[in-house]
């Protein structure tokens, strides 16, 4: 069993990577221990022959300490750099993680063979506008501990921001601070900047705090009773707005549903891709791709998606939503769910 520890060394945050890192021999490094209780990753330890070996689902790689030689599944590879240990802590140099733990971009050039699915969507992506759910004097959910909806998505957006941005995509966000957007502003900025995507982040409550789990929505009518009483709640900053707009909301719903209508299709592949990669990486119940009447999402003239990433009401989910190492994994979760459907998308039309 592995028997070395996390302790001891002195580490710095990283700006593009989900995990502490620090600079040994002139070259930056993670700690193994880390990634593996973020990521899922089992892991066994050989004192006498030095060799770590590392799983996560069917990817297994050796590695030696004090050496740059691996071994990943039946093919030796190379290390930019070799492992090491200090400390009682074993570093790996940054591309370890890439071999075991899928990040945003894994593939270039089209799609996984077997995504076979008719095109919808007929136009690249290019720019994805990203929105943090509430903020400034709309809290959002609250969970027992004090933790707030509109703090959580806040950094996770800026952190899928991030992990697109690796991408090539470019990316904007309608708050990038804690500040009060009124619903229907956040399509608008959305239009503005021409974007091609809308990602709505926000996290769920549910007075049944054994409810845990990641939802997608598009907009639609309501399916479920769960569904309209969440888009009854994620509405209610209506209220916090100016009455011009609440009168003009009802005038202009008809006209937004027809536009809507035309991106409901992609909006649910969308919808799908974000839920299938979010629900695989982060070993998650998925509790289903929905439609709902989401506010936020009626102003859009583009493919429109609202994520609910977990529910703070439920203990271990606001647990989760407190780690920092656990915003960084479902934010790289999403990311890969967005180019996932980019890749779809654009190899489709061409």
């Amino acid at each position: 069993m592995f028997a070395l520890w996390l302790g001891g060394c002195a580490t710095t945050p990283s700006q593009k990577f989900p995990y502490t890192t620090q600079v040994i021999s002139g070259a930056e490094y993670f700690p193994l221990v880390e990634m593996c209780r973020a990521d899922g990753v089992t892991w066994d330890y050989d004192p006498l022959s030095r060799i770590i070996v590392l799983k996560k689902d069917a990817k297994e790689i050796e590695l030696l300490i004090d050496s740059d030689r691996a071994i990943l599944g039946v093919a030796p590879i190379q290390l930019k750099n070799p492992v090491v240990l200090q400390d009682g802590v074993v570093w790996a140099p940054l591309e370890v993680r890439a071999y075991l733990v899928s990040v945003a971009c894994p593939v270039k050039g089209g799609i996984p063979a077997q995504d076979d699915r008719r095109a919808v969507f007929l136009r690249p992506v290019r720019v994805v506008v990203l929105d943090p759910g509430h903020g400034g004097k709309d809290p959002g959910a609250i969970g027992k501990n004090g933790l707030r909806e509109k703090d959580v998505v806040l950094d996770v957006a800026r952190k899928v921001k991030t992990a697109l941005e690796r991408c090539g995509v470019a990316v904007y966000m309608t708050r990038e601070d804690d500040r009060f957007i009124p619903l229907h502003e956040r399509p608008r900025f959305a239009e503005r900047k021409k974007g091609d995507i809308f990602v709505s982040i926000h996290a769920n409550a549910n007075r049944s705090r054994w409810i845990e789990g990641f939802e997608v929505y598009y907009l639609s009518e309501a399916v479920d009773d769960n569904a309209r009483a969440l888009a009854a709640v994620e509405n209610a900053s209506l209220e916090l707005e100016e009455a011009n707009f609440l009168e003009s909301f009802s005038l202009k719903a008809i006209l937004w549903d027809l536009i809507q209508t035309e991106n409901r299709r992609e909006s649910i592949e969308l919808a799908r891709d974000l839920g299938d990669v979010v629900s695989s990486v982060m070993n998650l119940k998925m509790r289903g791709v929905k439609g709902a009447g989401f506010a936020v999402l009626k102003g859009s003239y583009i493919p429109s998606v609202l994520v609910e990433i977990g529910y703070l009401s439920n203990k271990d989910g606001e647990r989760k939503l407190e780690d920092p190492h656990y915003r960084a994994r479902m934010a790289e979760a999403i990311a890969a769910g967005i180019m996932k459907f980019k890749m779809y998308s654009e190899t489709a039309s061409s």
